[in-house]
């Protein structure tokens, strides 16, 4: 029996590594999964999030699989089936990862018997569907079009207008995808993969992908950049929130979408924070090791950057 490839994609910040931890300690409980965890930079704040969860997760920092050869992603895939013997290998690409190319790769004669493409999941931001597309359209249109299931996340508070409209845009490119606009935090994880897993009419991956060659845009007008350190200084959180509202200067900082780390506050109690589009969320954590944070953005200013954690 051919071991199940899992994919999870979705834009910066969405809430992949949110389902991923759903699906790994939930939903697919009882068998044996490794995670592939593909970070944007070389500092793996999502890997060690996923670690917590006692799942086996291996990484791949060396860039996008979407946007380097399929070496990397052959020999990582090749290591873990060595390795683990899993049931199932879940994948999370980086957040600005064009899906269709990752399809493109798992399509490649060199996969072949190795594993069989099971779900294919996109992860979209209900609160920041907008701002997310203006600047992302590419890579969003890219990930509804060649998807099996689309999770509506952070959709509490929404308004029944927004849904049916990001319905009513997700059916335009894409009519027969499944999709899910359930709280990840309330729904059970069985529920999840029940939802997740539901058949849907006339999936045809290379039809797809052929169909995306002919009609898609694939220029993207932004290229995101990475500013990531490690740290053992003491930073409250309160002082991460200042940092952060900061960046609503563009001119000094350029635009940050995306910020995230594990850090020791000056009582030594360990905490994480993650921020999107100008709001940020703190949560309690344990870690032994050095500090990590990551800052995602185009046109960043790393000099003034580094300044502000001074």
């Amino acid at each position: 029996m051919k071991i199940k490839l899992d994919i999870v994609s979705g834009f910066l910040g969405a809430g992949k590594t949110t389902l991923i931890k759903k699906l790994v300690t939930e939903g697919y409980k009882d068998e044996k999964i490794v995670v592939l965890e593909n970070e944007f930079g070389k500092v793996g704040i999502d890997t060690d999030i996923l670690k917590n969860t006692g799942v086996e997760v291996e990484e791949i920092t060396a860039g996008c699989i979407c946007c380097s050869s399929s070496g990397d992603f052959l020999s990582s895939m090749e290591d873990i089936i060595n390795k683990f013997s899993p049931n199932r290998i879940i994948v999370e690409p980086t957040g600005v990862a064009k899906l269709s190319e990752i399809l493109r790769a798992c399509n490649d004669f060199k996969f072949k018997g190795l594993f069989e493409v099971n779900n294919i999941i996109s992860v979209l931001d209900v609160k920041r569907f907008d701002f997310v597309s203006s600047y992302s359209k590419v890579f969003v249109d890219d990930q509804i079009a060649v998807s099996k299931t689309i999770v509506l996340s952070k959709n509490i508070g929404a308004s029944i207008k927004h849904i049916e409209d990001i319905y009513s845009y997700i059916k335009n490119i894409n009519i027969n995808v499944n999709i899910i606009n359930e709280d990840i935090y309330n729904i059970s994880g069985q529920e999840l993969v029940n939802a997740i897993e539901n058949e849907i009419q006339e999936y045809d991956m290379l039809k797809l992908l052929n169909k995306l060659d002919e009609t898609a845009e694939t220029r993207n007008p932004y290229h995101f950049a990475t500013l990531e350190f490690k740290t053992h200084k003491l930073i409250d959180y309160e002082n991460i929130e200042l940092i952060f509202k900061c960046f609503e200067d563009e001119d000094t900082y350029g635009k940050v979408v995306r910020g995230k780390g594990i850090l020791q506050n000056s009582e030594q109690n360990w905490y994480k924070f993650d921020y999107v589009e100008n709001e940020i969320q703190e949560e309690n954590y344990y870690k032994e090791d050095i500090g990590a944070i990551c800052i995602i953005g185009y046109k960043l200013n790393k000099k003034n950057i580094l300044k502000l954690f001074d």
